[in-house]
């Protein structure tokens, strides 16, 4: 790729009020405008630094930290999107609604923090999502409508709860859902309409709750296990799935009977088999 034109962006910080240089902008060959940041990424960073016509961006290896709004709305950013292994925080709404965005999303395993709504509406990411050991904590909508996202998906052990609308409408996984036994609650509508995830459900031990409709339309999904001590599985967890049969502890199966014909969690015609005739998780 030759490259031109360079360009110095320059903005203000709004702590400080001084002028900080955080990034260059190049024209490729073909005449898109490439944005390479090297250092930390404010809040609200788009709003005096990067132009909307920009259609590339690099994140350098210098950068620890995504802030807040600082990607958001940047409806022309196309290709890959590369979160280096240096960065440890993506703020909420840091890549909202960025739909042009159409290659794959790689987010490094430094990261601990996905803030709420980081990318949701990011519809044209595709490939499989890998998120890092080093996650503890995912914001409520932080995928909301990745429907371009496939594969599998496994929520590592280091994360505790997964939240309200996390991966809503992520129809584009395909494969298996894994939760480790770190996550203590899934919020409501987690998996919503994730209709694309097949095979069984494995509900750890850790988990206490599960959220109103936090399967809802997972359709493939069709052998829940719902580890003992689950307390709560709230109204339509599991309405217009594919639920066939459960197995749950008697004793905290939030009254259901155990045989067929049951409704759990607002689905209809599940059989509910006792946890001791299956006291190993697959």
């Amino acid at each position: 790729m030759s490259l031109k034109f360079p360009i110095s962006l320059v903005g203000k910080r709004a702590s400080s009020g001084g002028d900080v240089p955080f990034a260059t902008s190049l024209y490729d060959s073909g005449e898109n405008l490439l944005v390479s940041i090297e250092t930390d990424i404010p809040n609200n960073w788009n709003d005096f630094n990067t132009p909307y016509n920009a259609t590339r961006l690099e994140i350098g290896t210098s950068c620890t930290n995504i802030g807040d709004f600082a990607f958001w709305s940047c409806t022309n950013l196309t290709g890959d999107l590369v979160i280096p292994n240096s960065v440890t925080t993506i703020g909420v709404y840091a890549f909202y609604s960025c739909n042009g965005l159409d290659g794959t999303l790689t987010i490094g395993n430094s990261v601990t923090t996905i803030g709420s709504y980081a990318f949701n509406g990011c519809s044209g990411l595709t490939g499989s999502l890998t998120i890092g050991n080093s996650v503890t904590s995912i914001g409520n909508d932080a995928f909301y409508n990745c429907s371009g996202l496939t594969g599998d998906l496994v929520i590592p052990d280091s994360v505790t709860s997964i939240e309200n609308n996390t991966f809503y409408n992520c129809f584009g996984f395909t494969g298996s859902l894994t939760i480790e036994n770190s996550v203590t609650s899934i919020g409501g509508y987690a998996f919503s309409f994730c209709t694309g995830l097949t095979g069984d459900l494995v509900i750890p031990n850790s988990v206490t709750s599960i959220g109103s409709g936090a399967f809802l339309f997972c359709s493939n999904l069709t052998t829940a296990y719902l580890a003992p001590p689950l307390a709560n599985v709230g109204s339509g967890a599991f309405s217009q799935s594919g639920l066939t049969t459960v197995y749950a502890n008697d004793a905290v199966a939030n009254g259901w009977t155990l045989g067929a014909g049951q409704t759990v969690g607002g689905k209809s015609g599940v059989t509910v088999i006792d946890w001791t005739n299956y006291p190993v998780t697959p």
